[in-house]
């Protein structure tokens, strides 16, 4: 985690002198590339069986670089001075203060949820069982997810689309809460999805 923080704040300080836009698209670049290497790189997958390595670095390789990119492109606009002025604040705003708490609690629901299959012996499917086993760089991943999130909505405030910050988080919970409740059906199931 830390490498990929690192990667976003270079990138970021890297594109200091060029337009706000070209320099939320260069950290969000640095980022998710950042992101992609420590997902296929960074993490073990010695105890992933060699035919599903694979997928298994590609899978983790495209939700590290994911929350890479949206990371660093939210960090390149909250450290530029530029931007349009807002009709609503975005922190302390009625409807935005719920829906990123509810962002942690899915959040929350998910670390939950699969550290309850992982104790009943069943494989993680999009990270590493290691990974997951590993409580604080479990809880690292998701903290990370969780300000993805936040940070996406916060793309769509600075650049105007309101509607967006807003669907944006709400969407998140809904795919968090169908993912908690998948994974706690998981061990009874046995099937990944409903």
């Amino acid at each position: 985690m830390r490498w990929l923080l690192v990667g976003c704040l270079c990138a970021s300080l890297a594109g200091a002198q060029s337009p706000p836009k070209k320099r939320a698209w260069i950290a969000a670049a640095a980022g998710a590339a950042a992101g992609a290497l420590i997902g296929t790189r960074g993490l073990s997958f010695s105890g992933v069986p060699p035919a599903d390595r694979r997928a298994h670095e590609l899978r983790a390789g495209m939700a590290f670089g994911a929350i890479g990119g949206v990371l660093g492109a939210s960090l390149a606009e909250a450290l530029s001075p530029d931007g349009a002025p807002a009709p609503h604040r975005f922190w302390r705003d009625g409807w935005n203060t719920p829906l990123f708490a509810g962002v942690a609690t899915a959040q929350a629901l998910d670390f939950a949820s699969t550290r309850y299959f992982r104790d009943r012996g069943k494989n993680e499917w999009l990270l590493t069982n290691a990974l997951v086993d590993k409580r604080a760089a479990f809880t690292a991943t998701e903290i990370s997810a969780a300000a993805a999130g936040i940070g996406l909505s916060y793309l769509f405030h600075r650049a105007g689309h309101h509607r967006l910050e807003r669907w944006a988080a709400a969407g998140y919970i809904a795919v968090g809460a169908v993912s908690a409740a998948a994974n706690y059906r998981y061990p009874a199931t046995g099937h990944a999805l409903f």
